[in-house]
């Protein structure tokens, strides 16, 4: 499969970590987004908020990631934590029963100011 671009910018507000994601997540750059979490879980982050506003499309290899991201951080004390799902993404989250696998806050303003 041919790898599409994923952008990833990560910034911090306060403690907490923001992953800003866009573009598509598919089985050809979801490697790419575990590898960054892994990366900022092992700088010793503890609170990453991941802002999906421009991801327009995911497939089951993001699921994947998001719930390997969420254990391993867990396992490292630490929480992984989604906002911004919107449109056909957050319908993916809800077809696959996931919302309730994540905690999923509606922006992220909201969720900062609940972290």
């Amino acid at each position: 499969m041919n790898k599409t671009p994923l952008r990833m910018e990560d910034s911090h507000a306060g403690p907490v970590c923001v992953l800003s994601i866009g573009g598509r997540i598919d089985s050809g750059n979801a490697e790419d987004l575990l590898n960054r979490l892994n990366g900022l879980l092992s700088l010793g982050e503890k609170t990453i908020l991941l802002d999906f506003k421009e991801v327009l499309y995911l497939t089951s290899a993001a699921f994947r990631v998001l719930l390997v991201a969420t254990d391993e951080a867990e396992r490292n004390s630490a929480r992984v934590v989604l906002c911004g799902l919107a449109g056909q993404v957050l319908e993916l989250f809800e077809m696959g029963g996931l919302l309730e696998a994540f905690t999923v806050h509606g922006s992220r303003e909201d969720a900062l100011a609940k972290l």
